[in-house]
């Protein structure tokens, strides 16, 4: 069965969202970005919505879009605010494309049982416009897969920020704990750049009696048992975005539940808020 969509947005994850739903021969695909010059007009009504706009115009652009029931995958953070996100998040068919969650070096991590997890997300200067916080912009990945992945809730938060080009807040670490069911207690230590010489994409987890050293970036890994050598972990060959877009697809054929849905979406941008006003 072939999918007409309408991608918004031409930008940076535009080109990325758009090279890959083109290649697919089960997706008919139109564009619309007059800025970029892009402006498709869609035959009928589409089958589905990728918004991948600046994060100021999310609700703009996917709010008529999902009050016509139309299933939107937004790109990441959900919304420019808190409030605006809860309102996106009350609808059903919405996914947020928090793409880490698709990425194959995480797949042996076992959910709820981590105790301890030192991340770091770095990256040079972007080198175009940015309309968020490094918190919003790099962070939140991390934020997402911390509540995936630790479960329970954020009892603590710090954090401090560092501001290096004058203008949102460049860097920033920060220490989050979560309380789970069982009454046990994990930690995240989180620092994250956009000013960094190179681009770095590391988790370093400890769940009792194992570890893993994971590189997101280039997709290698090495889990121990203690008492025993670092092995090397297989890592599937799977393209996250694709994978994403198989997730979100397969929802809007009603064959799975939407992949990281709103409201998961609206609980990271909520942990982000919470970093964020560590920082004042």
């Amino acid at each position: 069965m072939t999918l007409s969509g309408v991608l918004y947005g031409h930008g940076h994850m535009g080109r990325l969202h758009a090279e890959k739903l083109r290649a697919r021969p089960d997706v008919r695909l139109s564009v619309v970005d007059p800025g970029a010059g892009f402006s498709d007009d869609p035959v009928g009504t589409p089958d589905f919505a990728v918004i991948a706009t600046p994060t100021l115009t999310h609700a703009q652009v996917a709010t008529p879009l999902l009050a016509s029931g139309i299933p939107c995958l937004i790109e990441k953070p959900l919304a420019p605010s808190i409030a605006t996100a809860e309102e996106l998040a009350s609808h059903a068919h919405l996914a947020v494309g928090h793409i880490e969650r698709f990425n194959p070096v995480l797949s042996d991590l076992p959910r709820g049982e981590i105790a301890y997890v030192n991340i770091e997300r770095l990256a040079p200067p972007p080198g175009r416009d940015i309309d968020v916080d490094v918190i919003a912009d790099l962070m939140i990945h991390d934020l997402d897969l911390l509540l995936h992945w630790i479960g329970g809730d954020v009892t603590e938060v710090r954090a401090k920020g560092l501001s290096v080009s004058g203008g949102q807040v460049d860097l920033v670490n920060a220490r989050i704990e979560f309380t789970r069911a069982a009454g046990d207690t994990a930690v995240a230590n989180i620092t994250a750049s956009r000013v960094s010489e190179r681009t770095v994409r590391t988790w370093r987890a400890f769940a009792p009696h194992r570890y893993w050293s994971l590189d997101l970036h280039r997709r290698t890994g090495k889990h121990a048992e203690w008492g025993s050598e670092p092995q090397a972990m297989v890592i599937p060959a799977i393209d996250p975005l694709q994978a994403q877009h198989d997730a979100f697809l397969d929802a809007v054929r009603g064959k799975r539940d939407f992949p990281c849905s709103g409201r998961e979406g609206l609980r990271a941008l909520q942990l982000a808020e919470k970093v964020r006003q560590c920082l004042h």
